[in-house]
C-alpha cells in the first residue's frame, strides 16, 4: 500500500491545513468531555458515565491520529476523517433549536470545514494523488484507471 506524502519543503494547501487543524480541535474537544464524563460520573449511573468516557477517549484517540495523518498528506486518512464528518453532520443537527443552537452551529460549522478541506482539489492530489502524473500523460475520456474496479 503506497502512501503519498508532500515533500518537505512542499507547502501544504490550505484546505489540507485547516481539516488538520479543525481534527485536531474536535479531538481535543472529546479527550475533555471523556475527562469530565469521568470526573462527573454520578455513583448511581457509574456504568453509564464510564462508558461514556471510554467512547469519548476512544473517538479523542482515533480523531487525533487522523488529524496527524492529514497533517502529513496520507492516503488512508481521508475516508475515516470524511466517515466521521458525515456522522457529525446528523448529530449536529439534533442539537438545532432553542439553547443549544450553538452547539448545532459549532459542529456543523466544523464538519462542513473539514468535508471541504479534504475534498478540494489541492487536498486530493495531496492525499489521492494526480491521475495524469502517475501515467506521465493526461488520462483519456472514458479510460478506465487501475483503481475503478474495471476489469
Amino acid at each position: 500500500m503506497e502512501t503519498r506524502t508532500p515533500s518537505r519543503g512542499a507547502p501544504r494547501p490550505p484546505g489540507l491545513l485547516v481539516a488538520a487543524v479543525v481534527l485536531l480541535v474536535e479531538a481535543l474537544v472529546a479527550l475533555g468531555f471523556g475527562v469530565l464524563e469521568i470526573v462527573r460520573a454520578d455513583p448511581s449511573r457509574l456504568m453509564v458515565g464510564l462508558g461514556v468516557a471510554i467512547l469519548m477517549l476512544g473517538y479523542a484517540l482515533m480523531l487525533g491520529v487522523l488529524a496527524r495523518g492529514v497533517w502529513r498528506g496520507r492516503r488512508w486518512s481521508r475516508g475515516p476523517a470524511v466517515a466521521t464528518q458525515l456522522i457529525l453532520l446528523p448529530v449536529a443537527w439534533s442539537f438545532r433549536g432553542g439553547e443549544t443552537n450553538g452547539v448545532f452551529l459549532a459542529l456543523s460549522v466544523a464538519a462542513v470545514a473539514v468535508l471541504v478541506g479534504l475534498l478540494t482539489p489541492p487536498s486530493t492530489r495531496v492525499l489521492v494523488g494526480d491521475p495524469a502524473q502517475e501515467t506521465g500523460r493526461a488520462p483519456e475520456e472514458g479510460t478506465p484507471r487501475k483503481d475503478d474496479g474495471a476489469l
